[in-house]
């Protein structure tokens, strides 16, 4: 299939060449003007159609066979692409971004509920916006999309759907997590990606993921850190949290030493940076530990760096309870 975005021009080949693009009364080459938009954004092959999205909604191309070849459909109004490479196929879907959000078509197109979208659309470099692109990786029922932040004209972020727990995370670039392309690859084990060493070396690599817990057996600090909470009526009360009981899963366990950290952060306004109010090192043999964190607001980080060992994060439990007003 051959696009032209500028004249809403869409082409396809005789079924049995794909050199030859002259319609004639014994092949099935062709071509159909979209009516819907001004220009073609992009098209993504799924397993039923072609989806091709236009500057003003989504257009489905089919293979009917003789004597059209294909139909051409609308099946979306008022959503587009933010980038060519904003969308990708997983679970049986097609997940893709727009300048207003994040959407799954399965035969309609419906928006995405993101707890995280204010914070990624005010961050997103808008003029850079045609860089962001999308990826999947179905081993672990996840969708991610990178994109260039702030005044960053090269990619330093990205926003990650998880579409089994329906749950959203961001992360940012560092540790040398700078991607430029992302491939599913199911012929292989794990996908891979494409990136280059840093924005001063022009060296490129092929990055093979889901592999190990480092850095090319590099230590890295891998970490998960929740969003503040608080007590009904929201911060109305100081919060005390007194005990925490560890739900940790050590994976390729070394020895009992490993360790994984729980750094307890408060504010008690709403205006003010987290500040650590403690940290605790859990290990193995961890059964629960004693705190004595007060704040309004709180929120958990948990963290570890090794490349010798990884970990997974169960039930958070916390003994909390309130403690006054101020």
């Amino acid at each position: 299939m051959l696009i032209n975005t500028f004249s809403l021009l869409v082409r396809f080949s005789d079924r049995e060449s794909a050199v030859d693009w002259t319609p004639t009364a014994t092949n099935q080459a062709g071509g159909v003007q979209l009516s819907q938009g001004s220009t073609i954004i992009s098209a993504l092959r799924t397993r039923q159609e072609i989806l091709i999205w236009t500057d003003s909604g989504i257009v489905s191309m089919r293979f009917v066979g003789e004597p059209f070849i294909f139909s051409f459909t609308e099946v979306a109004e008022g959503v587009s692409l933010i980038s060519p490479n904003a969308a990708t196929n997983a679970n049986n879907r097609v997940y893709f971004m727009d300048r207003s959000g994040f959407h799954v078509y399965s035969g309609t197109s419906q928006r995405l509920p993101c707890t995280v979208l204010d914070y990624v659309l005010s961050d997103l470099n808008q003029d850079q916006a045609h860089k962001v692109f999308a990826g999947s990786n179905e081993g672990v029922n996840e969708v991610i999309w990178f994109y260039p932040s702030g005044t960053n004209t090269e990619i330093d972020k990205y926003v990650l759907f998880n579409y089994l727990e329906n749950t959203w995370s961001i992360g940012t670039t560092s540790d040398n997590f700078v991607r430029t392309a992302w491939n599913e690859a199911s012929i292989y084990e794990n996908p891979i990606a494409a990136s280059k060493n840093s924005s001063t070396v022009n060296t490129n690599y092929i990055y093979s993921h889901e592999i190990g817990h480092g850095d090319d057996n590099d230590s890295f600090t891998a970490y998960i850190e929740s969003s503040d909470f608080d007590l009904a009526p929201d911060g109305e009360s100081f919060t005390f949290i007194s005990k925490l009981i560890p739900d940790v899963e050590f994976r390729n366990q070394q020895s009992t030493n490993d360790t994984v950290t729980f750094t307890i952060k408060g504010r008690d306004y709403p205006l003010q940076d987290l500040s650590t109010l403690q940290t605790i090192n859990v290990t193995p043999a961890s059964t629960f530990e004693n705190t004595r964190a007060r704040s309004r607001q709180a929120a958990m980080r948990i963290s570890n760096s090794s490349s010798d060992y990884g970990w997974r994060l169960g039930d958070l439990r916390l003994e909390i309870r309130p403690d006054g007003k101020r």
